[in-house]
């Protein structure tokens, strides 16, 4: 996977948590909610502006 790749689906992933923070929010389900922002909170706020990509481990290098 390239580093423009990976983007991407950093983007797309964050456009879907998005989406599903306002689907619970409008369905009441303020446990759920709290979990997920909590859960991708250093995702949507990274610090220093940006998320470190890194290769896992096992995996071969493109």
């Amino acid at each position: 996977m390239t580093s423009e790749q990976a983007a991407q689906l950093i983007d797309d992933t964050l456009d879907l948590v998005h989406q599903r923070l306002l689907d619970l929010e409008s369905s009441q389900q303020p446990s759920a909610h709290q979990a997920l922002a909590e859960e991708f909170r250093e995702w949507r706020h990274p610090a220093g502006g940006h998320i470190d990509l890194m290769v896992c481990p096992g995996f071969p290098n493109p």
